[in-house]
Parts: C-alpha cells; structure tokens; sequence
C-alpha cells in the first residue's frame, strides 16, 4: 500500500486575474496535516505553489500522482486556487457550463475543465481511496465584498469574460427551447386522455414531469462518481479566501483541519464533512461530499476494504 498526495496554491496568477492570499499556506496546512495524522512523508507529498502549478504543471504533478500503485492505494489532490465556468462544449450539462479549475497560466481558450479531470481520472483503480480536495469556487452566481455575518473575504471565483456568458446563455436558450418542443409534443399526447375542465390543473403537473424527464433522458450521461470529493460550497456559493486565527487561508481548508485535529484524525468521512460545516455556519458556504454511498462511512484517507 503506497500514499501519495498533490497540493496546488495558487496566490498569484498571469497579468489580468486578481490575486488571492490564503492559497499557498492551505498547502502547508494540509501537508502538515497528511504527515501528523494520516502518515505521510515528505517523499509522499509534492506542492506546486504560484507559478509551479501552471497547467501542464498540474498534469505532471497528477501523472506523479496516479501511478505506481501498489494495492489498496490512498492518493489526495488538493487544489486552492479560483475556480470558475465556461460554456460546456460535449453536451453533458444542464446548465450548460464547465466548471473549470484555474492554474497559475488561465486561459480562457483552452480551459482545465471538469471534463479534462474526469478523463484523467477515470483510469484510477477501483481499489484505490482517491480523495479530490477542491477548496475554490464552482458557483453560478458572483458574489463580492462582505457577508451579512460582517467577515470580509475574497471570492475564489474568476468572473468568466463577457463572450463566455453570452455563449452560455445562447446555449441555455436553445436548450431551453428544445426541451419546450419536446414538451410540447408529449404534453399533447397526455392531454388527449384528460377532461378539458382538468387541463389548467394537469398542464402545470405534466409540465414539471416532462421538463424533469427530458433532463433526464438527454444529460444522465455523466457515470456515477466513485471517488470522493470534498467540496468548499454549493454549486451557488463562493468559497472564502479570508484571514483566520492571524493569517490568510481558505475558510473551507481551515475548517477540515479544525475537524481534523478536533478529532485526531479519526473521523470518516460523513462526520469530516459535517464537521467542517459547522465550522463554517458563520462564512454562509456549505461544504459538499461527493461519493459512493458505501465510502461515507470510510476512515479519512484511509485504504479501501
């Protein structure tokens, strides 16, 4: 059984994106974290920071990453950076956007897309506990300046250029208006068989069935996850990059090493996950766990049974 884990920081980008400040100490507080409770070495971990963790940087860094395993293996990519959406190019999303991971080098013509890290790492071992830590933001909408809790912060999220959103809402448009045909087309059919004086009711119900349906049948593409990821917030929150207990950091990496210690490390991962919330109530994010049901209940960073 090997360990291995990836921390990316990114505080300072290429001309043109604004500047974060937690970033780079959220790689040393997860790598001192990995080594106090969870065994990793120094030999384990590899950190790209600022100009390090450009985009092919990142690549290299996950090709170290996955490989070599030996059984039962445990790996961790931590990424803290922005975080933020371009309009979805396969087809795979309602929405019609991609969220995308922001390296030192961004660029808005040849993102790093969700789909460019699920295709690196679908080839991961069924027997390997691989944990995706993403401590930026993926959200829909752009928040700035203070929460009403008072506690000042920057978003970790890259506002996408004016074209990206107008291709995205061109795409949501025709999305839309495909699915309205084809709702149309059944709402008809099912009407048939309903009494006019029920129409008004059945329409609004048949509705709300046929919009979930075509959702449905045209974007379950996606195959079901089965790694873990820790998210910092809902797909419609920003992820804080504020000051904590004297020096900036993520408040979502900040809170998992709350958890952490609090707990020793002997935590799965249902009660990391709820513990970092809490630890949160206060920066209005709500952390997310992404998984297999049965890896809920799983020692953090522990190997597969």
């Amino acid at each position: 059984m090997s360990k291995r884990a990836l921390l990316v920081g990114i505080n300072n980008f290429r001309p043109g994106i604004n500047k974060l400040r937690g970033c780079v100490n959220d790689t040393a507080e997860m790598k001192e974290l990995l080594k106090t409770y969870f065994g990793f070495q120094d030999t384990d971990i590899k950190v790209l920071r600022n100009a390090q963790a450009t985009g092919q940087g990142i690549r290299d860094g996950l090709t170290w990453l996955l490989s070599d395993y030996t059984g039962r293996d445990v790996r961790v990519f931590h990424f803290s950076s922005h975080g933020t959406q371009v309009d979805d190019q396969s087809g795979d999303e309602w929405e019609c956007k991609d969220e995308v991971i922001v390296p030192y080098d961004h660029d808005w013509d040849k993102p790093f897309r969700d789909d460019d890290l699920r295709a690196i790492f679908d080839p991961i071992p069924p027997e390997v506990n691989f944990t995706f830590i993403a401590d930026c933001c993926h959200s829909g909408s752009i928040q700035k300046g203070l929460w009403d809790s008072g506690i000042k912060f920057t978003p970790r999220y890259l506002t996408p250029p004016p074209e990206i959103m107008d291709r995205i809402d061109k795409k949501v448009a025709k999305r839309d208006a495909e699915a309205d045909t084809w709702a149309a087309t059944q709402l008809a059919e099912m009407l048939q068989n309903t009494p006019k004086n029920l129409w008004a009711v059945k329409m609004q119900e048949y509705l709300g069935l046929l919009r979930g349906r075509f959702q449905q049948n045209k974007y379950a593409v996606v195959p079901a996850e089965r790694h873990v990821l820790l998210a910092a917030c809902e797909d419609r929150q920003t992820a804080a990059d504020t000051r904590l207990e004297g020096a900036y950091r993520g408040a979502f990496t900040w809170a998992l090493g709350k958890a952490i210690r609090e707990a020793n490390g002997d935590l799965t991962y249902d009660e990391l996950i709820s513990r970092a919330g809490a630890n949160l109530l206060k920066h209005e994010q709500k952390p997310q766990l992404e998984c297999p049901a049965q890896l809920r209940k799983l020692k953090v960073l522990a190997p597969l049974a």
